[in-house]
């Protein structure tokens, strides 16, 4: 009985490793083979020796500032993800999307993933693509660190911010690397090209734009810079949360994450830094993690009103 258990168990072993290795050959061979396919959209400006892209839609007077929107974490293809919301944006504003190094169509780097540097390569890739401040931040989720931190170092620049369900400092109680590294190392294997294992967006996307986004997803989920850039959350989180409530208009979107995904104290995190800024908008919405794709209509209202307030 149990020499059959163990061959029976064997047999599913062997096949289950002949199933991966495929899978990860299949995948690689698909990276090369449609890496001409990925068509640049936006601009290429060069960052410390690497190239960024900034996508810039809409126009905007002298006196007004651009909403600078900072993808969630991970987020494979900016550009595309979050087009459902700016793009009901960019008939009264400016909009320019940053893509971080590993993000998008930007390169990815190896360089340190600590709030500092994102925040100054931020900054310097606007600069090069000709986005003059002052800024309204538009952070996702984690991108919030960035934002607190850059509103408390360069002030002058940050007019106001627009938080889209923002991992605000508090959020982070502890470390989900262990997941994420199983995540990671599933990506090498090209699981993320199951549809039921990794939701690619195309809500708002003409079929070229959706296909691109595809294609950058199957690229670039969980590169190296992601990687590292979830590695030093903590300590990112950490050194935003010493710094004070950043002291301009404040609206924040935030979501049941906490009660549908099991993170305690999620929303709870948000009102509490709603309560301590000075000038904040809090609107709480039912609705999945990445909210835009379910309020873009409510949202992009809501935006507006926010802005044309003084």
């Amino acid at each position: 009985m149990w020499r059959r258990t163990r061959k029976t168990l064997f047999l599913i072993f062997g096949c289950l490793i002949m199933f991966l290795a495929a899978a990860a050959l299949y995948h690689f061979i698909m990276l090369k083979v449609k890496k001409d396919k990925i068509t640049q959209v936006g601009t290429a400006v060069e960052v410390d020796g690497y190239n960024m892209n900034v996508y810039v839609e809409g126009k905007r007077e002298d006196s007004e500032a651009a909403i600078i929107l900072l993808s969630g974490s991970g987020v494979a293809s900016p550009i595309y993800d979050y087009k459902i919301l700016y793009s009901k944006l960019t008939d009264e504003y400016q909009v320019a999307v940053v893509e971080k190094f590993g993000y998008g169509y930007s390169d990815v780097s190896g360089l340190p993933r600590d709030v500092a540097t994102l925040v100054e390569e931020d900054r310097k890739a606007l600069k090069e693509a000709g986005v003059e401040m002052p800024y309204v931040l538009m952070p996702h989720s984690m991108s919030a660190l960035e934002a607190i931190y850059w509103a408390d170092t360069y002030p002058e620049e940050v007019e106001k911010i627009i938080g889209l369900d923002m991992a605000v400092p508090e959020s982070y109680k502890k470390s989900n690397m262990a997941g994420i590294t199983f995540m990671k190392t599933m990506t090498y294997f090209g699981m993320h090209r199951i549809p039921a294992f990794c939701y690619v967006n195309r809500d708002g996307l003409t079929d070229d734009e959706f296909e691109q986004n595809k294609l950058l997803v199957y690229r670039n989920s969980l590169n190296t810079d992601v990687y590292e850039e979830c590695k030093v959350v903590l300590n990112n989180a950490k050194i935003a949360g010493e710094l004070a409530v950043p002291d301009v208009p404040i609206l924040m979107f935030t979501t049941n994450l906490g009660q549908a995904s099991g993170y305690e104290g999620w929303v709870k995190a948000q009102e509490d830094f709603a309560e301590r800024a000075k000038n904040c908008i809090l609107i709480e919405l039912d609705c999945g993690h990445s909210l835009h794709y379910y309020k873009s209509d409510y949202m992009a209202e809501e935006i507006k009103k926010f802005m044309k307030k003084q």
